[in-house]
């Protein structure tokens, strides 16, 4: 059965999440691009008010995210989560004083329709939360393989293809992220000594401060109608995939109600590429 408080804190997940991409990716905007892909870019936003606020927002969000995934299994909380671009888009729109036309609208309600058509006809179920060390190796270790060579190859590239090769990389980074944190809000439960005497909470907090500077590094490449898509596609794709593997998590997949499932994941989709390639939303960095 769904967990109300799960939908809820997922939902408000999206919300603090997508306020802060819209701040930090004003703020990155500013800083230069030598201290891309380093800690120095954190160093230069720490002293920007307006990125700052961005980071009460993450935190925000990272808590109701921790919240959702104690109540409920990441197949359920991650497609929500990532509802954030269709509450990033408006407000992006909004600050820059623009108006959204039918193209952003109809994007809009392809990513939320989709999702809540993948959701209910999944219906996700909760598995083990905390698997064997191997099953971790063999489930992490290729996922973080893909995320390094998306950053060493966006280091070598600039603009749109840099955006997106790193938004790439941080969207499989925060689906990474999502499982270590199902794992770690599982053992907070059962006692403070059994979680901090186990190595996922001191990996949350490395994969996240990877993700953190990925992701500051992807808006500083460009606007985010390059990195937020693909990263809002690949972060739940690789968080119920790796919820399934090593997780052991279900979804339901019946002939007919996966053909439903994949038509749902391919509107969701279809909205995100529509988003991606508004002129409206283009519009607002070329103008900035």
């Amino acid at each position: 059965m769904t967990s109300p408080v799960s939908v809820a804190a997922a939902v408000g997940a999206a919300v603090s999440f997508a306020v802060a991409a819209v701040v930090q990716q004003e703020s990155t905007q500013l800083v230069p691009v030598g201290k891309s892909l380093s800690l120095r870019i954190l160093a230069d936003l720490l002293r920007r008010p307006k990125w700052l606020a961005g980071v009460a927002f993450l935190l925000c969000g990272f808590g109701l995210q921790a919240l959702a995934l104690a109540y409920g299994p990441v197949a359920l909380v991650q497609p929500i989560v990532v509802t954030e671009l269709a509450f990033a888009i408006p407000l992006a729109i909004w600050r820059r004083r623009r108006r959204a036309g039918r193209r952003e609208v109809l994007g809009i309600g392809c990513v939320v329709a989709g999702v809540a058509t993948f959701l209910v006809a999944s219906s996700p179920r909760s598995g083990i939360p905390d698997p064997g060390g191997p099953e971790w190796l063999l489930s992490l270790a290729p996922a973080g393989g893909v995320a390094t060579a998306a950053v060493a190859l966006g280091s070598r590239r600039s603009g749109p293809v840099r955006a997106l090769l790193l938004g790439a990389a941080s969207g499989i980074s925060f689906g990474v992220l999502a499982v270590l944190t199902k794992a770690t809000t599982y053992l907070l439960g059962l006692s403070l000594d059994r979680a901090f005497s186990s190595w996922q909470l001191y990996l949350v907090v490395v994969v996240g401060i990877a993700a953190l500077v990925v992701s500051q590094s992807a808006y500083q490449a460009g606007p985010l109608a390059y990195s937020l898509p693909v990263s809002d596609v690949l972060e739940p794709v690789v968080a119920v995939v790796l919820g399934q593997t090593m997780l052991g998590e279900q979804v339901t997949l019946s002939p007919g109600l996966l053909a439903l499932e994949a038509v749902a994941a391919a509107i969701a989709c279809a909205g995100i590429v529509v988003l991606a390639t508004s002129s409206t939303v283009l519009g607002i960095y070329r103008d900035a």
